[in-house]
């Protein structure tokens, strides 16, 4: 694995929601999860190519997507232009536009991430987060199963239950669960998913 530059603390909605194909609609996006700067207001200019290929897979499809998850969507290039502190759900490093030619690759992040939380003995507004993307052809949910497996064991977990969950980013998407010995019951160490086409 190599490690991603996750130095911004600030990204354009483009990168860290449009460019992972996450619906411009999503509750996820909206401010009770996101916090969104004021000044400035605008990202600069995003790469024209790339992102009328990202407006086009949101609205119609395109390279395997049925586009807006099977629906039609409406996509709003303002939206696209708003600054938003990082990660709150995903690092966009992983998301700058591709090579001429697919190059497999790993990458990982620990890195400070920011969510609009209640907060409560297991949500912060601010935290650290640890991410891994493998991206290659022919991957399966079986490989991402046993890479979490190999991750969470290097760290001393092995007690592990994946339960399916939604993302807005993923398809099929898992939950993480360990067995805690003090607590006594399955707690949820991490989430995982399979990037849509």
């Amino acid at each position: 694995f190599t490690e991603m530059p996750t130095d911004n603390f600030v990204e354009s909605s483009f990168w860290n929601f449009d460019a992972l194909f996450q619906p411009q609609q999503h509750p996820a996006r909206d401010q009770h999860d996101t916090f969104f700067l004021l000044d400035p207001a605008e990202a600069p200019q995003l790469p024209p190519g790339y992102s009328s290929k990202v407006k086009k897979v949101h609205s119609q499809g395109g390279y395997g997507s049925q586009g807006g998850l099977g629906r039609s969507e409406q996509f709003e290039e303002d939206q696209s232009s708003s600054w938003a502190l990082w990660g709150s759900h995903l690092s966009p490093p992983v998301c700058s536009p591709p090579q001429e030619k697919f190059t497999p690759v790993k990458y990982f992040s620990i890195d400070r991430v920011f969510r609009n939380e209640s907060l409560d003995a297991t949500h912060l507004a601010e935290f650290h987060q640890v991410e891994g993307v493998v991206a290659d052809r022919g991957l399966t949910l079986g490989h991402l199963m046993g890479t979490l497996r190999q991750f969470f064991t290097k760290l001393g977990i092995s007690q592990l239950r994946f339960k399916p969950a939604y993302n807005p980013y993923t398809e099929p998407s898992m939950e993480v669960f360990s067995y805690h010995e003090g607590l006594k019951k399955w707690v949820e160490v991490g989430n995982s998913g399979v990037f849509r086409p």
